[in-house]
């Protein structure tokens, strides 16, 4: 899980205004669909990885939709001999605690065959990856850079696609395979929030496609009566995100979790002491694996695959 919380917001995402500025049918422009970018996508650890250029140079960053920033490893700055800014001081918060660096002056980020507009500073953070993700992963690619296209995640097929935004009344993605739209959803600062209901109580949950498992926060718990007392029996696990540190949780049995059309029943899921920043839950990979997800930043949609019982059901 490595939600990152900004302080201040980075320009970047101004500057990607450019790369994403979408269609409008009422001036006359196009609402065909206009690939951008295309990027192999390896799943490590219920983990979306991707492969970018910065000055010239390759590093793998973890799709990180619940991540405000564009953040890399003290490690991999120093591997890229990448220079710092200190009057561009960045502070991340996370399950792990927080986070102040100094920024990394870069020259070049590319996605796939795109090079984006002068990006000019990134962030700077500690992660708390899990095993070998620790030493195979560099930061992860967040809102910040990905809310400037809408975004196809082919978890089944093994492929990121950015698309330019498209600001048309009669959106859909080109799939053959069946999908339904999920409805209801928002935004606020600059994360997508889904409706969902966990055993008939209802909630609203960020798409975090940077957290390995679906997360409850303190609040959904309180509204459902989960207490200390009442998960006293379950197992304790340990949650990492950005920062140094981590957080306990429990390991909670539930009976069933529904988002949009998919119904999972008789699951597990981690609720934790604490919040999780925006909305009451993180939905992460474990929701994501095995679908094709459709992601709109600035047009607030939001499509995914259907599964196969999900398919076959009416």
């Amino acid at each position: 899980m490595l939600p990152l919380r900004r302080l201040a917001l980075s320009a970047i995402a101004l500057l990607l205004l450019l790369v994403g500025s979408g269609c409008a049918p009422e001036a006359g422009l196009s609402c065909d669909l206009v690939v951008l970018a295309r990027l192999p996508l390896e799943v490590q650890k219920r983990l979306l990885i991707v492969t970018v250029g910065i000055d010239g140079q390759t590093v793998r960053l973890v799709v990180d939709s619940g991540a405000e920033r564009t953040t890399l490893s003290e490690s991999a700055v120093k591997r890229l001999h990448l220079e710092r800014d200190p009057k561009r001081i960045g502070t991340s918060l996370g399950l792990g605690g927080s986070t102040t660096s100094t920024d990394a002056i870069v020259n070049d980020f590319v996605l796939g065959s795109l090079r984006l507009p002068p990006v000019e500073r990134i962030g700077v953070g500690t992660f708390g990856f899990e095993g070998d993700a620790e030493a195979t992963i560099d930061g992860v690619l967040g809102a910040d850079i990905l809310l400037a296209f809408d975004l196809d995640i082919d978890v089944p097929g093994r492929a990121l696609t950015l698309y330019r935004v498209r600001r048309c009344p009669d959106n859909a993605p080109p799939w053959t395979e069946p999908f339904v739209a999920v409805q209801g959803v928002t935004a606020r600062k600059d994360r997508l929030l889904l409706p969902f209901k966990l055993n008939g109580f209802e909630g609203t949950a960020i798409l975090d496609t940077g957290a390995s498992a679906t997360t409850i926060g303190v609040a959904m718990a309180t509204r459902m009566g989960l207490d200390e007392q009442t998960m006293a029996m379950d197992r304790k696990i340990r949650q990492r995100g950005i920062g140094a540190g981590s957080t306990i949780g429990r390991y909670h049995w539930f009976r069933e979790f529904r988002v949009g059309p998919a119904l999972i029943q008789g699951l597990m899921l981690t609720v934790l002491p604490t919040d999780v920043g925006v909305g009451d839950a993180l939905i992460g990979e474990d929701f994501l694996e095995g679908r094709r997800v459709w992601l709109s930043f600035k047009t607030r949609q939001v499509f995914v695959s259907k599964l196969a019982h999900e398919s076959a059901a009416r």
